[in-house]
């Protein structure tokens, strides 16, 4: 066992650099344009009545923790995809892979549609507001049909984000979300023989725009990627047993890890409803900051897995104490998301009041907002860490003990400290107290996911994980 110093014997880290930002942006920008749809839906509703507005974001409450799970799963396809793709029979293996990831998608998607379908049809039972739960009912239902398509849509993305044709699903869902405008004012406002159906239109509306981005995403496959044979339909073809296996062993904790998270910041903002709207207004201007600083390591974390996976796939031994290019990549990952943590922090701190005011007129909303905004700033710095963290650990395929540890840190420590100092001490702490919890379980994860890296990137090289 060696106990020198690791150096690094890969030559071009520039390499990875520019590897890395080059996948990043177009994943960044297939996010915003993600989060753009459900904007859309927001505002095309509120202009139809507030009961619309209320209906759609019951819907997208109980929907987007579906579709992000379902996300989860399908990302292992991912690292899968890109280690097969420095590996013996590329073709062969990618087309193979892709038909799993497809075939997974559309089971894992009939699945949870009908989980959807269920839930819609109980929320009359739920609501007291008749023409709000049957718009939330029916928007919800129109959603579920749509998940099975989500399913294949997601698996042709994350393959195509794999193999550097990011840009072409960035495209795709920018004319998805451009053509959402149109397909939406069609059925919520109606438009010459089309009804009005309100809330109910933006999830038809919905529905429609991913069968369409589903058809164009992989027409596009087979345009640009023939030398791989890439045909939709393939799986009906192939064996794809063991890789279905071998996918669902990695995505399942990952789509289990981004529930965790999710349902942890719906359960708080359930329970600062106690506190108050104007401290649950002041709660959600932070938390809306957060989320969308939250997209440029989210995306960094992604393109971190390929990368790395890529390396994995090629095989290359390392010298005695030297950082394999997978190990050396994926610290790179960590080290760029630590930067833009920091620069995030930098100008929420700067610009606390002016972020604020930005959100509302009311000066008690923009008080507590610019308060809790000094605690998102500080929530910057961990959260990117352990995506940087988690995403690497993906590519060594390495997903059911990050499951654990986001489980242990964000529930026990997070939610634990968070529900102590906001209702437990003499003088409670409020939603502050909560934000202290959250980065609290944030760093325990980024510390948790640093050292669990290290540990299986040594093993992975044949180190000692001492």
């Amino acid at each position: 066992m060696s106990t020198a110093h690791p150096t690094s014997y890969h030559q071009e880290p520039a390499s990875d650099l520019k590897a890395i930002l080059k996948l990043t942006g177009p994943i960044l920008l297939t996010q915003l344009a993600q989060v753009g749809m459900g904007t859309i839906d927001t505002v095309m509703s509120g202009y139809v009545s507030t009961r619309d507005l209320a209906a759609v974001a019951i819907g997208s409450a109980v929907w987007t923790p579906i579709w992000l799970f379902l996300a989860g799963v399908l990302v292992a396809l991912s690292p899968a995809v890109a280690k097969a793709r420095s590996g013996p029979s590329a073709s062969s293996a990618i087309q193979s892979l892709l038909a799993s990831g497809i075939s997974l998608g559309l089971l894992t998607g009939v699945i949870l549609g009908g989980i959807t379908a269920a839930i819609a049809v109980a929320l009359p039972y739920w609501i007291d507001d008749t023409h709000t739960a049957t718009t939330a009912k029916y928007y919800l239902l129109a959603i579920a049909t749509a998940m099975p398509i989500s399913g294949i849509f997601l698996a042709l993305r994350f393959h195509a984000e794999a193999v550097d044709q990011a840009h072409h699903v960035t495209r795709i869902m920018l004319i998805g979300l451009i053509l959402n405008i149109p397909v939406n004012a069609a059925l919520i406002y109606g438009w010459g023989p089309l009804p009005e159906l309100g809330g109910i239109g933006c999830g038809i509306g919905s529905a429609i725009v991913v069968c369409f981005m589903t058809w164009a995403l992989q027409w596009d496959c087979r345009r640009y990627r023939a030398e791989q044979s890439i045909r939709l339909l393939s799986f009906y073809r192939s064996t794809v047993t063991d890789h279905v296996k071998s996918l669902s062993r990695v995505g399942l904790p990952i789509g289990v890890a981004i529930f965790f998270e999710v349902s942890l910041f719906t359960v708080i903002a359930l329970f600062l409803t106690d506190l108050g709207p104007v401290v649950v207004a002041g709660h959600q201007v932070a938390l809306n900051v957060s989320s969308v600083t939250f997209m440029l390591p989210l995306s960094l974390g992604m393109a971190l897995t390929v990368r790395v996976g890529h390396h994995l796939g090629q095989q290359n031994n390392a010298p005695v104490g030297a950082l394999s290019p997978a190990r050396q990549c994926a610290w790179l990952g960590v080290k760029l998301n630590l930067l833009l943590a920091l620069f995030n922090a930098a100008v929420i701190l700067s610009g606390a009041g002016l972020i604020a005011n930005l959100y509302s007129p009311d000066p008690a909303v923009v008080s507590i907002g610019a308060a809790l905004l000094i605690y998102a700033a500080i929530f910057q710095i961990p959260d990117a860490i352990q995506i940087a963290a988690a995403g690497a650990l993906r590519a060594y395929e390495d997903t059911f003990v990050v499951m654990l540890i986001t489980f242990l840190s964000y529930w026990v420590i997070g939610f634990g400290t968070g529900w102590y100092l906001a209702y437990g001490l003499s003088e409670p702490m409020g939603a502050a107290g909560f934000w202290i919890g959250l980065i609290a379980g944030l760093s325990s994860a980024a510390v948790c996911l640093l050292l669990r890296l290290r540990i299986v990137s040594r093993r992975s090289q044949g180190v000692s994980p001492e």
